[in-house]
């Protein structure tokens, strides 16, 4: 038997004399159209959630690749460091093998050099002779602790931080960027007291990925200090500390070669030379 068509009729309705049209559809024209209209609407649902989804992976692929240049950086940023550590254990190693001294501790072989500074002129190394310019007076005590000396009337800081000898300088205009620095280190035995050197308010306390336990005060008058290296610390951030206060105990945390504290004065955001500070 065969199957029935759909016939449909279209006529211009206000035109008796337009002609009428006719259209015969077989059986199953209605659910083809079902078919393809449910298909195309799936279509663009597919296409719609692959394109979020390839959308939200692009976005990840992007903040994937900013890590991985952050990530480079901070390795070229360590190399540089491990770098500047060499150079500093090999020069710790070839002064203490000139003046027979042997170095368990850095700060012992700091306090045996110190009494005999004049054995520093003249070094040489394979032949061209070693500068020490910068080092001249490094191995003798460079101030007075912040305990023992008057506090500065505008509220600047004053004195050691420690009761230690430097052992680097302040040096920020080195052409190596890995050799900058822009403070001063003062050696000193693990566990030594660290005083704040003037009145203010604990601005950072906590780690720091090359100072290791680091505290920075703020003093409200445009200086900050940083006290770095640290091994415990004592204050927290938000809190005040009064000049001479003890505000951590110095140590060998972060990237360091020995026991040490790294002392740091800055003024209006600008490095400088805490040695111009140190009450002497």
């Amino acid at each position: 038997m065969p199957r029935p068509r759909i016939n449909i009729m279209i006529m211009t309705q206000g035109e008796p004399d337009a002609p009428v049209r006719s259209y015969s559809l077989p059986w199953y024209a209605p659910r083809a159209a079902i078919i393809i209209g449910a298909a195309v609407v799936l279509l663009l649902l597919v296409t719609s959630v692959l394109f979020l989804y390839y959308f939200s992976e692009s976005r990840e692929v992007v903040a994937l690749r900013g890590q991985m240049d952050s990530t480079r950086v901070a390795v070229e940023k360590i190399d540089a460091l491990r770098q500047e550590l060499i150079y500093h254990r090999e020069f710790t190693q070839r002064i203490a093998g000139l003046l027979g001294i042997s170095v368990p501790n850095f700060a012992d072989s700091v306090d045996q050099l110190a009494r005999r500074p004049s054995a520093l002129a003249g070094l040489t190394d394979s032949g061209a002779t070693m500068e020490f310019e910068d080092l001249g007076d490094s191995f003798e005590p460079v101030g007075v602790l912040v305990s023992a000396c008057p506090p500065d009337p505008n509220n600047r800081p004053r004195g050691l931080p420690l009761s230690g000898r430097m052992s680097r300088g302040f040096a920020p205009r080195q052409s190596n960027p890995s050799l900058r620095h822009n403070g001063i280190d003062l050696a000193a035995r693990e566990g030594t007291p660290v005083l704040v050197t003037a009145d203010g308010t604990v601005e950072f306390a906590g780690e720091h990925e090359s100072f290791g336990l680091l505290i920075v005060v703020d003093h409200g008058n445009g200086f900050k200090t940083s006290y770095g290296h640290n091994s415990l610390l004592l204050v927290r951030e938000g809190e005040k500390v009064a000049r001479g206060d003890r505000i951590a105990f110095s140590g060998n945390t972060g990237i360091s070669t020995a026991p040490h504290l790294h002392y740091e004065i800055t003024e209006n955001g600008e490095a400088v030379d805490p040695a111009g500070f140190l009450g002497q």
